[in-house]
């Protein structure tokens, strides 16, 4: 059985459909995906060496069900094609576009790791390298002419069409890549600006953006001994002020009459118009004025 791969006019979107199936996504979206599976637990099952070929394809009909389980979970539509060809198809085939699908995995992957770097150092950001070499391939091409419009659908048979037509067509319009600096994996940025961090959630409620940000925002604080001051005690008064539930002698005034003096102090040591050893010595002069009442206003750490 065959799949249809449409692809719409602008290049940006595909669905892959049989009889029983279809499923749409980008093309940028897709090759990611594609090229950042982890494949490994993927070859271990299969047990690419050379002391175990005799029992490959017994070892496929045995491990099938999971690859695909795992496959399913990562890539809807590589599973489907796989699935299919496992059903129709004999065992030495699936096994052959298996291999050959952890191999352009590998490679594209490599392909397009080498031209993010290169992106990455390019400080003309309109005129970023490109592949030079794009891949060709063989592929069955179905015409269908109604509505007055010519359509043209790739015939998929194997994994290995599929892949090579979606990297195809993503190459085929130079775009732009980023490794993220946080979880080291392909993205595709959404301006040519220069992108260190992608949107994939780390959990429920953290992307890495958001941890880059908050990265590069402690690191600058470390650098700067004023920001760590003013960072450290800000952060002490705030945590005995939001403590004063279980002390009801602390009030939360405290933590705005500690910023209503160095708030605007600090703005203007950013800006350059504030001397950073006195606003030191000043935040250092106040610590003994802002301690928990029940500890006493002398008291000092």
């Amino acid at each position: 059985m065959s799949f249809e791969l449409r692809i719409d006019k602008n290049k940006i979107v595909f669905t892959l459909s049989s009889g029983q199936y279809e499923y749409s996504n980008t093309v940028n979206d897709e090759v990611i995906k594609i090229v950042t599976l982890n494949t490994l637990p993927l070859r271990r099952r299969m047990y690419f060496t050379q002391e175990h070929l005799e029992h490959k394809y017994e070892y496929l009909n045995e491990n099938i069900n999971e690859i695909l389980e795992f496959l399913s979970t990562q890539l809807p539509a590589v599973a489907e094609i796989i699935s299919d060809e496992y059903k129709f198809s004999d065992i030495e085939r699936c096994y052959d576009d298996l291999y050959n699908l952890f191999f352009l995995i590998l490679f594209d992957g490599s392909q397009l790791m080498e031209l993010a770097i290169l992106q990455s150092e390019c400080e003309d950001r309109y005129a970023l390298p490109k592949l030079e070499n794009i891949p060709t391939f063989d592929a069955n091409i179905k015409v269908d002419y109604s509505n007055c419009k010519t359509n043209y659908y790739y015939m998929i048979n194997s994994v290995t069409e599929y892949i090579n037509i979606l990297f195809y067509i993503f190459v085929s319009n130079n775009p732009i890549i980023s490794v993220c600096k946080n979880c080291d994996k392909l993205f595709v940025p959404k301006t040519k600006k220069l992108t260190l961090y992608c949107d994939r959630a780390t959990n429920e409620h953290t992307t890495c953006k958001q941890i880059g940000a908050k990265n590069k925002f402690n690191e600058k604080i470390e650098a700067d001994p004023v920001l760590k001051a003013y960072q450290l005690e800000k952060h002490r008064i705030e945590m005995y002020c939001l403590r004063s539930k279980q002390d009801k002698y602390d009030f939360f005034d405290d933590y705005y009459d500690w910023l209503n003096m160095f708030e605007t102090k600090i703005i203007e040591y950013k800006n350059g118009t504030y001397d950073g050893d006195t606003l030191i010595e000043e935040i250092k002069a106040q610590i003994q004025n802002f301690q928990p009442y029940s500890k006493g206003k002398d008291y000092s750490y």
